[in-house]
Formats: C-alpha cells, sequence, structure tokens
C-alpha cells in the first residue's frame, strides 16, 4: 500500500536556553520532509553508479548508500549496516532517493549491532520490532518530498544536532518499487556532515506500542485504537508528529493526566508536525502519554499491522540540559 513518509520536519529551535554545558542524552534523532536551519548547497548527493552507492568517511562527511539493480515490476528492500568507529556529532545531513525506483528509506541507529555490517536484504517490519532487536532510534527518513533537500540544525543558541555514540550500528534502509516496465538501477544515499560539536543533542523517540502488532481493522468497517505508554525520564518536547497509512482519519498524542495535546491530526499523508517552540513543552517522569488512532478500511479484507499502524514520534531534549526544563 502506498503511503508517505514525513515523520518529523521542518524543525527549526529557538530554546531559550539559561547556560549552555555538555549534554548526555546520546543518540539524537531528525526526521525529513523539510528544513532545520537550512543552507547552503547540498552535502552530496547519491547516484546509481557503483561509487557513489558505496559507503564512505572522510572524516568529516559521513556517506551511506544502498542500491542495486531491479527487473521491470520488482520490489525489494536492502539495508546498509554501518557500525560507527568513533562518536559523531551530526550538524547536517542531507538525503536522496536517486534516479529511479527509489520509494522511501530510513535511517535508523542501534545501540549495539543488529547483525554483520555491509549490505542484505532486509524486513522494515522486523528492523522496527522493539522486541525482538531491541530499542532503537529513527535518525531520518527520506521520501520523494524530502528528496534531495539539505538539512542544517541551528547552531544560535547552542549548537543543536544529532549524536551517535562510538559502536552504534547506523542502518540504512531502503525500500525500492520498480513500476517501470524496464529494468532500472537504483541507489538511496545519505550524507551525514560531522566535524562540529553538538552541544544540544536532540533525541528522537519512536512511539511504536507492541500491542498493535496483532491490531486488525476488519474489511469495510472501522477501528478506534488507543494505547498508554508511560514516561520514564523529564524531557522538553521540541517537535511532535504521527504516521498512519492511507484510512487513518484521525490521530492524537495526548499527556495524561493534564490533558495536554502534543499533536492532533486528521491527514495521514502529510501530517504537519506540531512544533512547540515557544512554549517549553515539558513532560514529567510518572505521566503517560496516550496515542490515539482512528482507521477507516475501505476494502473487502482485513487490514493487519504494518499494512496499518499508529506510531508517533518526538523529538526531545533532556533536562539534564541547562535551562532546558524551566
Amino acid at each position: 500500500m502506498k503511503h508517505r513518509l514525513t515523520w518529523l520536519a521542518s524543525l527549526s529551535l529557538s530554546l531559550s536556553l539559561a547556560a549552555c554545558g555538555d549534554d548526555t542524552s546520546g543518540v539524537g534523532a531528525s526526521g525529513a520532509g523539510g528544513e532545520a536551519g537550512v543552507g547552503g548547497e547540498a552535502a552530496g548527493g547519491g547516484g546509481s553508479t557503483a561509487e557513489s552507492c558505496a559507503p564512505s568517511f572522510d572524516g568529516e562527511t559521513l556517506h551511506l548508500a544502498v542500491g542495486g539493480d531491479l527487473e521491470a515490476g520488482d520490489e525489494q528492500t536492502l539495508c546498509l549496516r554501518w557500525t560507527a568507529p568513533q562518536a559523531l556529532d551530526i550538524t547536517r545531513f542531507v538525503g536522496t532517493l536517486g534516479p529511479a525506483a527509489g520509494h522511501h528509506a530510513l535511517l535508523l541507529v542501534h545501540p549495539t549491532p543488529s547483525g554483520p555490517d555491509g549490505v542484505a536484504p532486509c524486513s522494515e517490519a522486523e528492523l522496527m520490532d522493539a522486541v525482538e532487536v531491541g530499542e532503537f532510534q529513527m535518525l531520518a527518513g527520506i521520501s520523494y518530498e524530502s528528496d534531495g533537500v539539505p538539512i542544517t540544525f541551528p547552531s544560535s543558541p547552542v549548537q543543536i544536532g544529532l549524536r551517535v555514540p562510538e559502536g552504534a550500528q547506523l542502518v540504512l534502509d531502503a525500500h525500492f518499487l520498480n513500476a517501470s516496465p524496464e529494468a532500472a538501477s537504483t541507489c538511496a544515499s545519505i550524507d551525514l556532515v560531522t566535524g562540529e560539536p553538538v552541544v544540544a543533542a536532540l533525541e528522537f523517540r519512536t512511539l511504536l506500542p507492541a500491542e498493535q502488532y496483532t491490531m486488525v481493522i476488519p474489511a469495510n468497517d472501522g477501528l478506534d485504537v488507543s494505547f498508554d505508554i508511560p514516561v520514564d525520564e523529564d524531557v522538553r518536547v521540541a517537535a511532535a508528529s504521527t504516521h498512519m497509512h492511507e484510512g487513518g482519519t484521525h490521530a492524537e498524542l495526548v499527556v495524561q493526566p493534564s490533558g495536554y495535546v502534543l499533536h492532533e491530526t486528521d491527514e495521514w499523508a502529510e501530517p504537519e508536525p506540531t512544533q512547540h517552540t515557544t512554549t517549553a513543552s515539558v513532560i514529567r517522569a510518572g505521566d503517560t502519554l496516550q496515542l490515539s488512532c482512528s482507521f477507516e478500511n475501505t476494502t473487502s479484507t482485513d487490514q493487519h499491522f504494518p499494512d496499518q499502524m499508529c506510531v508517533a514520534g518526538m523529538y526531545v531534549l533532556s533536562c539534564g540540559f541547562p535551562g532546558a526544563c524551566p
């Protein structure tokens, strides 16, 4: 089923921080589909040549790429796994889907390797199954909406960006679909620019309740679901968004017991992220995030996860950062 990956985009933080200092929030993350202080030329793009579709790291720009040859009508998912030999502070990135057959690509990070480094066929659902593979972070998503769009994180009042710890494994998961009548070569890539120290490291929290793995939307019927997700630490929410597929009619993310709405949308295809840049939206340990979605299935067959899903994501900043959580 065709769907758009927009996740969290257009993040331009204007945090009122009382002081500057090191942050230890760990792996940062970002979505795609918009800008976060865009400036300058793209950091470099992928292509279909063997040279550009191979990973490289020159000490500043990490180029991750994966691709191959597809027959007419062919569909496949390929993953490049790359374990970071050193800690990476990422201040800018740009992703591309290549000249043909790219459907979408996701960049994930696992705290420890989930498989050997290199390129191999993979399952997106299995990669994102926290029950089986453990915790993971979403770093970026690439769709036709964000193809070639450079994203630069703000440097004022302090440098904001992403962090990948030494020894963590980056996974570039690319879904290819060749709908043309001819064979095609394709490549998805992402360039991550490092070199400047990140003072305030953002973290992307994926909210994917395991209960929905058994979710069923009956044929020619609808379904309302609600999941309670406990909050285990104090963080400031910079932006929040949700992700559904075609047939999703409503989604919201609410903090309980206060009832504060972090995000709400009736759009499954292009949900605009809710940015929390003028108000300090802080969630505390002991709060509950209530994620609710409504679906309509107009087909003659039941729908199951991952054909349909109710997922949310947040950019957060640790309350351990000085001045982040007044």
